[in-house]
């Protein structure tokens, strides 16, 4: 017994260092993890929003409610067994009375005690069509469950792609406005150089010094714009707002080039495929079998029941001495409506109604993904204008820009031509940046639009 013990206490102890050392483990791996920082490119960033997006998972969970809903339907074709216990106490027991040869007889109609046990099974043989009717109903539902949960992920990971470039931007603006506020400055210590050498007037240096002050005010609003942005891409991709991430990302502009869009295929194309089309088609017919449904009432049920029971009467005693009298019977009920007081036309009247605004709503939908189609296919081609437009801009820029610099420093130049070729510069590669981001978030958008998936080119 005593080496049973031992045994045991050695066993136990064992498993307290082992749960100890992994409880260690676990610490000292968040703690290692948690300085360093999560890089990420789009299709990370893709995967991790799917993963982790609690939009996305809820949506994802209407398919097990519509599973749930297939099952409920095909429950109502089967049998139904059903158990249960009554106990009645009587303070006072019922009293009969009867007059047999001019005389009246009275006696108890009952006992104190009385148990009863039963067991009965149903099975439901016609329902007037309502168990198929949602049967099939649930089968269209989970199509439509699936449909949503393929629109989900294309909004999930559009809205990926607007927060990914839309924080590219942000820190693209940020950079550029540091940028133009380190030129700003070097331009004030020029002037300010020039002007005790009396080489300049005391406009420039005070010009220069506005400069610096007009551009100060920008840095902060793109330091909180860029944060702002990091916090957003977060929340999209659902992780920790203390993870620190760096965004990679290959910003040549060719990936984003799609061949020119025929636009006849393309409204046959998102016929096909797009889920917000396949969805109001589904509501329409689901709107159909509700028809069905309220129909059914018009219609006779017949059922069959088979009821198996166990009774116990007593004035004195237990229940656990006492001899229970079984019985068993069945029944076949067939329920025929004759009037309801006009309950089923008006339920009828009501499913027809939501079946007219079901097929109103599913053409709507459609003018309004042929629309959204045209809209996003003619911002995408702006964008690739725009960035088209830009060509060298930024080059050519910060040439005027040195130019600007060099005459000025020679005494040619002016503070003026300084100051416009330093916000001609900043202004350039901001409008790169606006358009890089709009081709790159519009070329998403048009592949929602035409129902295509979105994901990372390469």
């Amino acid at each position: 017994m005593g080496d049973l013990r031992n045994m045991t206490n050695i066993i136990n102890t064992a498993v307290l260092r082992c749960l100890l050392t992994l409880v260690l483990l676990v610490v000292f791996l968040k703690g290692s993890v948690a300085g360093e920082t999560l890089s990420l490119d789009l299709r990370t960033a893709i995967d991790i929003s799917v993963e982790n997006n609690e939009f996305f998972l809820i949506a994802k969970k209407e398919l097990d409610r519509a599973d749930g809903q297939i099952m409920e339907a095909v429950s109502g074709a089967l049998p139904q067994v059903t158990g249960g216990l009554r106990y009645d106490r009587n303070w006072r027991v019922p009293i009969g009375v009867f007059e047999l040869d001019d005389e009246v007889v009275s006696f108890k109609f009952g006992t104190d005690y009385n148990y009863i046990a039963d067991l009965t099974v149903t099975q439901p043989i016609y329902s007037g069509g309502r168990t198929f009717a949602a049967l099939r109903m649930a089968r269209v539902y989970k199509k439509m469950a699936r449909e949503m949960v393929i629109r989900s992920r294309q909004d999930l990971k559009f809205l990926v792609y607007n927060s990914f470039y839309g924080t590219l931007l942000a820190n693209e603006i940020l950079r550029v406005n540091r940028e133009s506020y380190r030129l700003a400055q070097e331009n004030l210590d020029v002037a300010q150089k020039m002007y005790n050498q009396g080489m300049v007037a005391e406009y420039d240096l005070l010009r220069a010094r506005v400069a610096v002050s007009n551009i100060e005010p920008l840095v902060i609003k793109a330091e909180n714009d860029a944060d702002m942005a990091v916090s957003n891409l977060k929340n999209v991709l659902g992780i920790d707002m203390d993870v620190d991430i760096s965004l990679v990302a290959d910003l040549d502009s060719s990936q984003f080039i799609l061949p020119p869009i025929d636009p006849g295929l393309a409204k046959a194309e998102l016929r096909e495929n797009r889920p917000e089309i396949k969805i109001s088609q589904n509501e329409t017919s689901l709107s159909r079998h509700l028809v069905s449904i309220a129909k059914a009432d018009y219609r006779p049920t017949l059922s069959f029941s088979t009821s198996l029971q166990y009774q116990a009467q007593f004035n004195e005693g237990s229940v656990f001495n006492k001899k229970w009298d079984r019985s068993l019977n069945s029944i076949i009920m067939l329920s025929v409506p004759i009037f309801d007081s006009w309950r089923t036309p008006s339920k009828v009247k009501q499913a027809r109604a939501g079946m007219i605004q079901s097929s109103l709503r599913e053409e709507a939908v459609l003018k309004s993904m042929i629309l959204d189609f045209e809209q996003n296919l003619g911002r995408y081609n702006e964008a690739r204008k725009r960035l088209s437009v830009q060509g060298d801009a930024v080059e050519l820029a910060r040439r005027g820009l040195s130019i600007a610099s060099v005459r000025y420093e020679n005494g040619i130049g002016t503070q003026l031509e300084v100051s416009d070729a330093r916000l001609a510069l900043a202004k350039t590669e901001i409008n790169r940046a606006v358009a890089l981001h709009d081709l790159a978030v519009g070329y998403a958008a048009l592949m929602r639009a035409l129902g295509r998936d979105i994901g990372p080119v390469n």
